[in-house]
């Protein structure tokens, strides 16, 4: 009996949970004009449940890398969770660069 109970203290105050957010795509070293298609990517979370339920969007940094790259081109995505969360999967891996439509003449 003592053995359940201490199994039940000890994984109780660690439930994992499992969540999903959208978040927005950073970009890096993007040239004048350039940006990436899609704009927010949603990411599948893991962790201990008091750190999944509060986190936010921002709190996620989803990065890509425009360097050297032109419009066309797929580029891959880097996905860093805070710490004591992992990354489950994307609803995308890589996003296109595309040319922002200039205004109204």
């Amino acid at each position: 009996m003592a053995v359940v109970l201490w199994l039940f203290v000890r994984t109780g105050n660690h439930a994992l949970a499992q969540r999903t957010l959208f978040a927005p795509i950073e970009m890096a070293n993007a040239d004048q004009g350039l940006h990436v298609s899609p704009s927010r990517v949603e990411v599948r979370l893991e962790g201990p449940g008091n750190l999944v339920h509060q986190m936010v969007p921002n709190e996620l940094s989803v990065t890509a890398d425009l360097t050297g790259h032109t419009e066309g081109d797929l580029i891959p995505l880097s996905v860093v969770p805070p710490q004591g969360l992992k990354v489950l999967g994307t609803s995308v891996s890589q996003v296109r660069v595309v040319r922002q439509a200039s205004g109204p003449p």
